[in-house]
């Protein structure tokens, strides 16, 4: 991996990590803390995917919702594949639509992981025996929320890429 590619990814990294840190300094109510934490995050996901590839993203991906179990804001260990698969379609979906128009990539992009993650969090549900205020917290979190964070983060990230002053990290 080239230097430049991963100097940019660890900085997008970092963004991802200290937006989600954000819900333990922010005195804001849960709802608006994972809209704003969830854009950011979803945010540093694409441009990371569309500035320096695939790879750059599905690491952010994957790292994130380790350290959201870390913060305790994923309750439960199985969670973490879930949100990182939920995450990776995201990324990739993002990938592939770079060059499409932005309402094209927004919509299938949100539309994609939000389906994903209500889907499995639902199947998962099946199998295991959870709390039913957990279950219904957790459920309300991986629906429509999903679609309003990640058309934020796609908008938010084609907007910063066609930048002059972003195009100078180039």
């Amino acid at each position: 991996m080239e230097l430049r590619t991963l100097t940019g990814t660890a900085l997008l990294l970092a963004v991802a990590l200290l937006s989600q840190s954000l819900r333990f300094i922010l005195p804001v109510p849960p709802m608006i803390s994972m809209f704003l934490i969830g854009s950011l995050v979803g945010l540093s996901m694409l441009v990371a995917t569309m500035r320096y590839g695939a790879v750059s993203g599905l690491a952010i991906a994957w790292v994130t919702p380790v350290i959201a179990f870390m913060q305790s804001m994923l309750p439960f260990a199985p969670f973490i594949p879930l949100v990182g698969i939920g995450n990776s379609v995201f990324v990739i979906l993002g990938r592939l639509l770079q060059n499409q128009p932005v309402w094209l990539q927004t919509f299938v992009c949100s539309v994609a992981k939000g389906v994903v993650l209500y889907c499995s969090f639902s199947l998962l549900f099946i199998g295991f025996s959870v709390p039913y205020p957990i279950e219904k917290a957790v459920l309300l979190m991986m629906s429509w929320p999903q679609l309003i964070t990640g058309a934020i983060a796609v908008m938010g990230a084609r907007f910063l890429l066609n930048r002059k002053a972003f195009k100078v990290w180039q």
